[in-house]
This record gives structure tokens, sequence and C-alpha cells, in this order.
């Protein structure tokens, strides 16, 4: 008969071929033999053979089910990427080792990973219960349960990381989730400790500047909201301190998104007041737009250019010390031609109201700005009007849905189209994006889609905002919720009508 012992050696040598040779020959004497069946998986699994691995870890996990086996097994659906497989296999070994604390919590890392967010719940949860004062693990599953939207059990997650030691990743996690609860004071005093604990940390600076400026805290807004990574700083020289320089070239770049630099933007012409010369750099898509509604304001097409002082186009208002109570323009700031706005003509020849759509952002950015197109239905198909697509991509075919919608962003190349566009609609009904951004600055008639947790410069207003007077808000009363929001719009709509 084979010789095992040989085998083992052989395997630990790393001579895999010649032991998986022993193996398989004591198999056909002895099949299905659990251990020796575990032994040769071990060996596809180092060779990457992985269904062949599957099937001896199957076979061993039948004849004698063990925390090993089951591991093993749902160690090569892990590298299948069958990430549910897997935790199941796992939660199987854990009911053989459940006092391994170890055990049970790399199993948690794995599941969080791999966003398996159910079985990182569990997996966490037994650990904790073998050790109730691991902080990493608090603060693990309040990330988890945050995934999930559940708010009030991540909080207690994470006070219950920092009462069993004081630590930066849950003091900053808390800091940012009473943000999101609009708790904006306590946002700041957990934010600051966890700079106590990690000072001048990047992230936590930015987390700290949002919540004051949630508050419309300016000056200490400013003083952590870093909008500049610390190699974009080390890029451009000389920055602006916020005095006059009448012989001087300032350059003002970006470091944002498009809805940013619109918004910022309308700060340009008051620079003249304190360099000879202005230069501004933005992406061609939204600078063929805006050079053409400030005079006297030099577009670059690059950041390769001569200056003697630079500054964000974000950073500006305070440059400029132009606090949240003095925003400039609300009533509007950008025009575009009548030629342009007659070649979009063409598609509004209606009697109906003319209503644009725009739901789905960048998913990176804030998932929870966006709301799916199918949650739009009782407005699209009760109101009396005609609707349009601004998207311009319509990534998940949301659009095939709904043959009456009219699809004007597939049309848009720039900036410039999109504002020709909108200058035709009777209202826009827009998420937190680019484009709400753009029809306040044209002046269009605008209805805002927030969610619970908005973005810092929308501030706490829920209707009004003073960054644009055509501009109406209409903010989820629950996060992630959207219902509240079409029912309102549908009701206001059907009044208007």
């Amino acid at each position: 008969m084979a010789d095992i012992q040989e085998a083992l050696n052989l395997q630990s040598q790393g001579k895999l071929d010649e032991a998986e040779k022993i193996y398989i020959e004591f198999l056909k004497k002895i099949p299905k033999q659990p251990d020796v069946s575990n032994l040769l998986g071990l060996i596809y699994l180092q060779k990457q053979e992985l269904e062949k691995a599957k099937l001896n870890f199957q076979i061993a996990v039948e004849g004698f089910p063990c925390a090993e086996f089951y591991q093993n097994l749902g160690l090569v659906f892990f590298k299948q990427k069958k990430y549910e497989e897997a935790m199941q296999n796992f939660a199987q070994a854990v009911k053989y080792e459940k006092d391994n604390v170890e055990f049970v919590r790399n199993f948690a890392q794995m599941a969080k990973q791999t966003e398996q967010i159910d079985y990182a719940i569990d997996f966490y949860q037994k650990a904790l219960e073998l050790e109730p004062k691991d902080c990493v693990g608090w603060n693990n599953l309040g990330l988890m349960f945050e995934k999930k939207h559940n708010y009030t059990e991540a909080k207690e997650c994470y006070i219950k990381s920092l009462k069993s030691e004081e630590n930066y990743p849950a003091a900053h996690n808390l800091g940012v989730l009473y943000r999101t609860l609009r708790n904006f004071d306590e946002s700041i005093k957990c934010l600051k400790q966890a700079l106590k604990l990690k000072p001048n940390d990047n992230e936590t600076m930015v987390s700290l500047g949002m919540s004051y400026l949630s508050k419309k805290d300016l000056q200490n807004g400013y003083k952590y909201y870093q909008f500049l990574k610390p190699e974009i700083k080390a890029k451009y020289k000389n920055h602006w301190d916020g005095k006059k320089h009448p012989e001087s070239t300032l350059f003002v770049f970006y470091y944002a998104g498009y809805g940013d630099h619109i918004m910022f933007s309308r700060y340009l012409p008051y620079l003249k007041e304190y360099f000879k010369t202005v230069k501004v750099w933005l992406p061609p898509s939204v600078r063929i737009l805006i050079e053409k509604n400030f005079d006297g304001i030099e577009f670059v097409e690059s950041g390769e250019t001569d200056y003697d002082y630079s500054a964000n186009i974000m950073e500006l208002n305070y440059l400029l010390n132009m606090d949240f109570n003095n925003i400039p323009n609300p009533e509007g700031y950008l025009k575009v031609s009548d030629e342009n706005i007659k070649k979009y003509k063409k598609y509004f020849e209606t009697k109906d109201k003319k209503i644009g759509l725009f739901w789905q952002g960048n998913p990176k950015v804030f998932a929870n700005r966006s709301i799916k197109l199918e949650e739009l239905r009782p407005l699209i198909e009760r109101i009396d009007a005609k609707f349009y697509s601004f998207e311009k991509e319509d990534e998940h075919n949301q659009i095939e849905a709904f043959p009456q919608l009219v699809n004007l962003g597939e049309t848009f190349k720039t900036f410039e189209d999109t504002a020709s566009a909108l200058m035709n609609v009777d209202l826009l009904i827009t998420i937190d994006s680019a484009i709400a951004h753009l029809a306040g600055a044209l002046g269009v008639k605008t209805y805002l889609l927030l969610p619970y947790s908005s973005e810092w410069r929308w501030f706490e207003e829920t209707e009004k905002t003073d960054w644009y007077d055509s501009v109406r808000i209409f903010k989820q009363n629950k996060p992630w919720e959207w219902a509240n929001v079409v029912d309102e719009l549908c009701n206001i709509l059907k009044k208007s009508n």
C-alpha cells in the first residue's frame, strides 16, 4: 500500500507531483478516504487546479465534516471568486471552531474584503462574543452596518470601539457618520478627536472641513477642507495669499468635478481687481462654455503656463473673503448664444410642458445621490408633460423601459450643448450633479433632488438655496429613500398643470 508518510514528506519538500501520485494510488485502493482526499486537494490547490481541488475537498467534507475541510473547500470557491459559496463553507467551518476567535475573525475579514456584508456581520459578531473588547472588530462591524445603511447599529459599534480603546479609525468613522446623520457638532467633536490620534491626516481634515462648511462656517471650513492632495499642492507654486498683486499673474487651476468648476466660476470676475492678468485652466468640455461668459479672463488649455501665484477654483470665495451670506449672482451668470439655443429647438416642438430629467451620476461619487429611473415612473406616467433625458450615457439601459422619454443626452458633446438644450425646457428635474449647477448658473427653473445626507454646499437648506435663485430643493426625509421626494414632486406638478 502507498506510504502516506512518504507522501507527506514529499509534499512538505514541494515535490507535489510525486506526492500526488502516492495519494492517487492510495485512493484507488481506499476510495474517498477523507484525510487523504483533503491532502490531495491541498496539492491541487497549490497547483491552482481548482476544480480538482474542489472535488477532493467535497469528498473530504462528505466523509468527515470538520472545520479544516470546510475551510479548504471555502478557499477554493474564494479563489474562483464564488464568494457566496465560499462564505457558506466558512460558516460551516465556524460551527466546528466556534471558540477560535482568530479563525472566525479571518473569515470576517475575507467577507469584508469581498463585500459579503451579511456574512461579515455574522462573523464579526461571533468574534466579538469571544473577545468583546476588540476595538478593531467593533470598528469593522460598524463599517459593515453602514454598508447596510443601518446607521443606529453602526453608531453603537463605533462607540463601543472607542470605549474599548481610544483609536483613530473609530473616531474618524463616527465623525463621518454623525455628518451623515446631520449632527454636525458631534461630527466636529469626533473628527477633532481623530486628529489628536492621527495629526494632519488629510482624509480627516477634509471631513472636518466638510462638517464646518455644512454649518456655513467658512473660516474653519476652509482651514481644514484641503481641496488638494499633497502632490497636487507641490505641483503649483506660490499659493495666493488673498491679497492684491496688481502687477502679477494669477493662475487658477481645477481639481474637482465639473459641477464645482461651474459653481465657482462665478467668482472669476472679482479676481481682476486683484491681478493684472488672470489665467484659468479648465477641462475643454466645460471651458468652451465658461470662457465665452467672462471677458478679461485668459483661458488656457493646459497647466503649463507662466504665472506668479496659483489658486484652486474651489477656494476662490475663501481667498476673496466672500462668505456664504454674500454669494454673488444667484440669479444666474452664464449665457448661451441664441444661435446655439435654436439648434436644439427642433427637439422641443410640442405644446406640452417640457421637462428634462437627470437621475444617474457617477456611481463612484456618492452613490446616495442617484435615483433609479424606475422610481420616477409615477412622475413620468402621471404628469401631463413631454419628458427628455439629459443623461449623456445610459449605462444600465434604463431608458428602454420608457419609450415616451426623448433621449436627448446622447446628442451632447460639451456643456455648451447641454446648456443650449436646457434653455429650451420649462423645467429640469435632476439629482445633485454638474447639470444642476449648469441649470442654476443659466437661471433655468430646476427641481433639485437631494439625499438625506447631502453635500456640504447645500447646507441644511430644504427648499431654497442661496447659490441659485432658480433652484428648488426636494430632500429625502429618510436616508436612501426617494418615495417621499417623488410623491412631493407629483403633487406639486399636478397643481401647476
